[in-house]
């Protein structure tokens, strides 16, 4: 089982696989405002914006977090895209 943790680098926090170091998610704020998105990297690598969903604005940056993370809780329940 893949296992995660945060590193902030800059102005934002990256969720990474902890045996990798591939980057599979990020949280950042939007400009200067103190509203926080959040982004998860698919791993299709296609260069395109298949490769990104993005999980939406939250208002902190513990919520924009938990979301992160509560999407790789669930893939990781998943064989698919495995």
């Amino acid at each position: 089982m893949n296992e995660y943790d945060w590193q902030e680098r800059g102005t934002a926090y990256y969720y990474y696989d902890t045996d990798t170091g591939k980057i599979v998610g990020m949280v950042s704020k939007i400009m200067s405002n103190e509203i926080w998105i959040g982004v998860v990297y698919t791993g299709k690598y296609s260069f395109t914006l298949d490769d990104q969903c993005h999980l939406g604005q939250y208002i902190d940056l513990e919520s924009v977090k938990d979301a992160v993370e509560h999407f790789w809780a669930i893939q990781n329940r998943t064989l698919i895209g495995k």
